[in-house]
């Protein structure tokens, strides 16, 4: 008896670790996302071209996880990549900077300098990334 309770609860471990297991996945970059000018601050992903940068103010990184929505449509790690560039953009804008600029995103360890593509880590119940960049003062001549 003592036995099969034992195999039990291991196989019911089992199977609660399989369907929480967060997957790393490079994914396309949204439309949305490379909106540049929103809300007063500019995004610049990785090398995209932009003007002068006058001052850096500072390298910030934000980190987002989000829980799944039963009633969204839109997929996990676009609404964590969404969160997570508000968030930028608005810590940028108490610094007074107009943009931020060599945007990376990051999963675990596993980072990405690209403007068409992401880094995002999901699972059954949300996703999760960082993204990173240098919080700046551009040119405006």
């Amino acid at each position: 008896m003592k036995v099969k309770f034992a195999l039990g609860i291991v196989a019911g471990i089992v199977i609660l670790q399989s369907g929480c297991t967060t997957q790393s996945q490079s994914l396309p970059m949204p439309a949305e996302a490379q909106n540049q000018n929103k809300d007063g601050v500019a995004l610049y992903f990785s090398d995209q071209p932009h003007a002068k940068v006058k001052t850096l103010i500072e390298s910030k990184e934000v980190r987002v996880r989000v829980g799944r929505d039963p009633n969204s449509k839109e997929p996990m790690c676009n609404v964590a990549l969404g969160k997570a560039l508000q968030d930028l953009r608005g810590y940028a804008r108490t610094k007074n900077a107009n943009a931020v600029v060599n945007v990376t995103t990051r999963f675990q360890g596993k980072e990405i300098s690209s403007s068409t593509e992401f880094k995002c880590g999901s699972s059954v119940t949300g996703a999760t990334l960082a993204v990173r960049g240098d919080v700046v003062q551009l040119a405006t001549e």
